[in-house]
C-alpha cells in the first residue's frame, strides 16, 4: 500500500511540475505581442471625432455613430496577439458610416479564450442592445480572430446574418447555412496560412464574396505595425483601412 502511495505522490508531483512549465511557458508566449500604433489610431480619431461617440470598460470598447441612423451592428474579434485596441481606428471608420461596432478585449489577446466575447461585452448593457436588435448584426475579426468568430457564429445560429473575414477563414462548415460571408485579403499578405484558407473555401456558404485590396498586408486591417514575416505593402495603413470599411459597406447595403 505504501508503495502505491508513493507511487501515486510521485506521479502527482510530475504533473504539477508539467502544469507549472506549460504555465510559465504560456505566460512568455502571451507576453510578447503586438502593441496599439497610437499615432495612427489618433490620426483616425481624430478626422472622426464629431461623428462617434467611443465607450469602453474592461470588457472591450463600444463605438456609437452620433448621427442615429444606425445601419447594422458589427461585433469584430481582433487577431491573436494583437491589442485589441489596435483597431479602435477600423471600428471608428465603421462607426463613422453608421454603423454600431463592438470590440471585445481578450484574455492574454487572444480570441480562443474567450469565444463568447460578444456575450460578455453586451452582458449588463440590454437595454441598449435591445435598442438595437431590428438592425443586421454580423460578427467580423482579423486573422485568429477570425477564425474564433466563425466558431461562435456556428452556435450562435440564426442570431447574425453573417461573417466578415478580415486575412482570415472560417473554421467552421457554412456550405449549407443560409448566410451571408465576406473575405477581404491584402494582395501583399505573408502572414495568413493559405493553404487553410484554400481549404475553408469548402465552407464558405453559397452567399460569400472574396475581395483582395492591392498592395494590402496582413497587418494592415489594424493599427499595430508590420507584423514579423508579413509582406511589403504599396498603400498606406489608413488607406487599406479605408478601403476596407469601402467593402464591407458595399456588402452590406447589398442585396
Amino acid at each position: 500500500m505504501k508503495k502505491i502511495l508513493k507511487i501515486i505522490k510521485w506521479i502527482l508531483i510530475a504533473l504539477a511540475s508539467v502544469a507549472v512549465v506549460f504555465a510559465i511557458v504560456f505566460i512568455i508566449y502571451t507576453s510578447k505581442y503586438y502593441r496599439t500604433d497610437k499615432e495612427t489610431v489618433d490620426s483616425i480619431e481624430s478626422r472622426l471625432d464629431e461623428k462617434v461617440n467611443a465607450y469602453s470598460d474592461d470588457n472591450g470598447m463600444v463605438f456609437i455613430p452620433k448621427n442615429r441612423d444606425y445601419k447594422a451592428v458589427i461585433v469584430f474579434y481582433p487577431g491573436g496577439k494583437v491589442e485589441y485596441t489596435s483597431y479602435s481606428g477600423l471600428m471608428y471608420e465603421l462607426a463613422g458610416r453608421e454603423y454600431i461596432c463592438l470590440l471585445p478585449r481578450m484574455p492574454e489577446n487572444l480570441a480562443f479564450l474567450r469565444i463568447n466575447a460578444v456575450d460578455v461585452i453586451t452582458k449588463g448593457y440590454e437595454e441598449e442592445t435591445g435598442s438595437a436588435k431590428d438592425l443586421d448584426w454580423y460578427l467580423a475579426g482579423h486573422s485568429l480572430g477570425g477564425v474564433a468568430a466563425s466558431l461562435f457564429l456556428d452556435e450562435a445560429g440564426d442570431d447574425y446574418k453573417g461573417l466578415i473575414l478580415c486575412a482570415s477563414y472560417p473554421d467552421a462548415d457554412f456550405s449549407d447555412k443560409d448566410i451571408r460571408l465576406l473575405s477581404i485579403i491584402g494582395s501583399k499578405d505573408e502572414v495568413v496560412n493559405k493553404e487553410a484558407y484554400e481549404r475553408a473555401r469548402a465552407y464558405w456558404p453559397e452567399d460569400s464574396e472574396e475581395y483582395i485590396i492591392e498592395g494590402g498586408i496582413h497587418s494592415y486591417f489594424g493599427c499595430y505595425g508590420i507584423q514579423k514575416g508579413d509582406g511589403e505593402p504599396t498603400i498606406s495603413n489608413e488607406e487599406q483601412i479605408e478601403q476596407t470599411v469601402d467593402i464591407i459597406e458595399e456588402w452590406c447595403l447589398s442585396p
